[in-house]
């Protein structure tokens, strides 16, 4: 993944507080903190807080924000997803003449060229926002570490976004807030590197989540030999799986899917791919039941890459099989 260039930032939020003057924009970053690697700052903003969780759970919110009684904890939205991972928090100030406006555009622009796909996003004027509705509730956050964080206050402008990426074999999420505080701009950024589903089991429900938000979901836990496309026995649980999933959605139609990684023959893995890809389907259907209506088998072979080839690690993530919605 590229290296962002203009800034990146997470969602995190605070209730009101007024700024002491060592944490105005332009002064000195807050002590042991530091971007995202990778990831640079918006130019003249300045660090206030920061906390990182070696693992931990985060809610992305994916619709619109709803009374104050999700989970008890306070406004959330009407729908979230749940990941679990690395969680790096940083709030960052700017300047109120920098403008909440020009700083969404700038983040929207960069991450989408360096490869981050839109989840979420919303715009809301002249409401009231606080740290709590994102991070947890009227008790205190849930996410650790963003108890320092400033939040917005009433009757001003904000801009929510989540992003998921691919980085160095690990799945990324980016949730933003962007809003105004008392004189400053404040850019609250969350980054979690999730522990992938995918590199185990694929639950039926966990299909269904990843199907309606990115239109595909992938599978690692479908075992071949090497060279072959006779599934192994070990794959029984995760194909029944897919099973379940597409049987419960009868009204709707699928792609199978099969990717190598690059090592060999092109045209070999072509054929193998779509094998794969082929086999994958006629299990479905003659083993589980699977009407046959519903899916469609092709192969790519490494055409279609979440990663490099140029690692162990990043060849075992591309040599999958997907099931794409049609």
């Amino acid at each position: 993944m590229k290296k962002l260039t203009l800034f990146f930032a997470v969602v995190a939020f605070v209730t009101s507080t007024s700024l002491f003057a060592q944490d105005a924009p332009g002064t000195p970053d807050k002590e042991g903190c530091k971007d995202y690697p990778g990831i640079s700052r918006y130019k003249g903003a300045t660090i206030h807080a920061c906390s990182q969780i070696n693992y931990g759970k985060f809610y992305l919110g994916l619709d619109e924000p709803v009374g104050r009684d999700f989970l008890g904890h306070g406004k959330f939205f009407k729908k979230y997803m749940e990941v679990k991972g690395k969680i790096y928090n940083i709030q960052y100030l700017l300047p109120l003449e920098t403008g909440i406006l020009s700083v969404y555009e700038n983040y929207k622009n960069t991450l989408t060229k360096a490869g981050y796909n839109i989840l979420y996003s919303e715009n809301y004027e002249n409401t009231c926002f606080y740290r709590e509705d994102y991070y947890g509730g009227d008790g205190g956050a849930i996410v650790k570490g963003v108890n320092d964080f400033y939040g917005n206050k009433c009757d001003k402008d904000y801009y929510y976004v989540v992003y998921s990426g691919v980085r160095d074999s690990l799945n990324i999420y980016v949730a933003l807030f962007i809003g105004q505080d008392g004189d400053e701009v404040i850019v609250n950024q969350s980054v979690i590197e999730a522990v992938p589903l995918e590199l185990g089991l694929v639950s039926a429900d966990n299909i269904a989540q990843n199907i309606e938000l990115t239109g595909h979901s992938v599978f690692y836990d479908i075992h071949f030999a090497t060279g072959s496309a006779q599934i192994e026995a070990t794959s029984d649980h995760q194909m029944s799986e897919i099973a379940k999933y597409v049987k419960q959605h009868p009204d709707k139609k699928f792609y199978i899917v099969g990717h190598t990684d690059n090592v060999g023959n092109f045209e070999s893995n072509m054929t193998l791919s779509e094998n794969r890809a082929k086999a994958v389907m006629n299990e479905l259907v003659t083993k589980y039941g699977v009407n046959a209506e519903q899916l469609k088998a092709y192969g790519v072979a490494n055409l279609s890459p979440v990663t490099s080839n140029s690692t162990d690690g990043g060849k075992a993530r591309n040599r999958r099989v997907e099931i794409v919605e049609q």
